[in-house]
């Protein structure tokens, strides 16, 4: 064998070995997301971040965040709210502020780290929450959610990116984030799925809230 078959036999086998890899890695499949093992976490949507959104409708972003805040506040899932470098980028967003008053008051404010998981405070707050399963969606998408999502699944934690809750200065950003969350491991869904993946019995007390959250926040609003 000249060097040159070798070297391509050795390549292929690389090759191999690495689809192996990456097949038996995303074969795990993620158990369903239920509001007893979840949390939602809100990640720098503060007012000059949300002016930052151009990758995707600004209006949908927020109807979605209004959605998820007021799941979080009036269903019982927990929610965590963090901001980073207040006095630079401004407070919470108002609509998150109006929709989830108590959480906005216990908000983890951040010093400046772009990697959530950096900060103590917010890491030991996300611990106690004691759920194995986090919602995100954050500010910018390739910038804190994308470091922020890749220490969650590094730390253990099963991961919800969503989509249409977060955003960036530009559509490419956005889709090479949501490449990179699906191979490390997250899933990535739009705010509806999510919500319907952790409420899928409209028939329920809980369930009949939901419905109502999002028809008020988000069906209403379509198209305008």
């Amino acid at each position: 064998m000249n060097k040159k078959v070798l070297q391509i036999a050795m390549l292929l086998m690389a090759i191999g070995i690495s689809s192996k890899v990456y097949s038996q890695n995303n074969s795990k499949k993620m158990e369903q997301f239920t509001p007893q093992n979840s949390a939602i976490l809100l990640v720098d949507h503060q007012t000059s971040t949300m002016d930052w959104i151009y990758s995707q409708d600004k209006k949908n972003v927020e109807n979605n965040l209004r959605m998820l805040a007021r799941v979080g506040a009036e269903v019982n899932v927990p929610l965590l709210i963090t901001t980073t470098m207040e006095e630079q980028i401004g407070l919470t967003w108002d609509g998150i502020q109006q929709a989830a008053p108590k959480q906005f008051a216990n908000r983890i404010k951040r010093g400046g780290t772009l990697n959530c998981f950096i900060d103590q405070n917010f890491k030991t707050a996300v611990k106690n929450l004691n759920k194995k399963n986090l919602i995100i969606c954050g500010l910018t998408t390739d910038i804190c959610l994308l470091h922020t999502v890749t220490s969650a699944l590094e730390l253990g934690y099963n991961v919800i990116v969503v989509a249409d809750a977060s955003g960036s200065m530009s559509k490419l950003a956005d889709e090479t984030s949501f490449d990179y969350f699906r191979q490390i491991g997250a899933k990535v869904l739009s705010a509806n799925a999510t919500v319907t993946e952790l409420f899928q019995d409209f028939s329920t007390a809980d369930g009949q809230k939901v419905m109502q959250i999002n028809l008020q926040e988000v069906v209403s609003k379509l198209g305008k």
